[in-house]
């Protein structure tokens, strides 16, 4: 995972931790030139605390922090990852123009984001589990939507509810040979918590789709797959998460079907014919 990406989803910091953070993305050029010491005064807080900041990212020094920094530059020179958010009375080619940039800084993030080992390890428990429950509200419930259809036209039994009331209920019939995927952008929804709490005391795989920054979630799933801290406290829609989801539901449909594509072409053909009588 990048510097930039890990300091971007970070949630938990102190407001010391936020200062040095803002003061890091705002001047990444020039701090690969500090020392602790020169950066703490700039930032105006203390050497201990860059030290304790950049272990808190997972570096084992400000040292390596920087040189993670430095081979991020290449990659994100001139990007603006806190892209701004549309105005009133923006033109239609201003909003294009901000949700093209905000879209190919979500996707590039998402990518950062991933750990393949494991991602591997989602799409075995996937592959294995006799049953796939998918838990999701609101725009999660979309991509959970999406998932389901795309597992079911190739043969996967699949269980998804729109509805509240009736995932809980198809939860307490999850058992030790099912998966569930939880997909919560905050990790913090209460309803979608107590299903992949169900999920866990029944002994089911679980897995979900949140920020990286703790929540309640993460104690009730045995993998997680990470989409970027975008949306605002106040959002006008949940579009960011929403699309970095889609990327990750649409890997896991790839790393399923990729273990025997024959195989699934052929069902894929076969579910497609069947819809097609309907159009004849």
């Amino acid at each position: 995972m990048s510097c930039i990406s890990k300091i971007r989803n970070c949630t938990t910091y102190t407001a010391t931790e936020k200062r040095i953070s803002e003061y890091i993305y705002a001047h990444r050029e020039e701090i690969i030139y500090d020392t602790a010491q020169s950066l703490a005064e700039k930032a105006k807080v203390s050497a201990a605390a860059i030290i304790r900041f950049a272990k808190k990212l997972g570096y084992q020094g400000f040292t390596d922090l920087k040189l993670d920094l430095a081979a991020d530059l290449k990659s994100y020179a001139g990007e603006d990852f806190f892209s701004e958010t549309i105005k009133n009375h923006d033109s239609i080619e201003q909003i294009i123009k901000k949700q093209q940039a905000c879209t190919m800084n979500m996707l590039e993030e998402t990518y950062q984001l991933i750990h393949p080992p494991t991602l591997q390890k989602a799409v075995e428990i996937l592959k294995h589990a006799k049953k796939i429950y998918l838990f999701g509200i609101g725009a999660s419930g979309v991509c959970c939507l999406d998932f389901a259809q795309k597992l079911t036209r190739i043969g996967l039994e699949v269980i998804y509810y729109a509805d509240n009331h009736m995932q809980m209920a198809a939860s307490a019939h999850i058992n030790t040979e099912d998966a569930a995927l939880a997909i919560s952008y905050s990790g913090n929804t209460r309803e979608i918590n107590a299903f992949m709490k169900q999920a866990t005391q029944k002994g089911a795989e679980t897995i979900a789709i949140t920020q990286l920054s703790k929540s309640p979630l993460h104690k009730f799933a045995r993998e997680l797959l990470f989409v970027p801290h975008y949306e605002q406290e106040f959002r006008l829609g949940a579009i960011s998460s929403r699309n970095a989801s889609l990327v990750l539901t649409d890997l896991l449909y790839l790393g399923i079907i990729s273990d025997d594509l024959d195989y699934y072409k052929n069902t894929l053909k076969y579910s497609r014919e069947i819809i097609r009588m309907f159009y004849e």
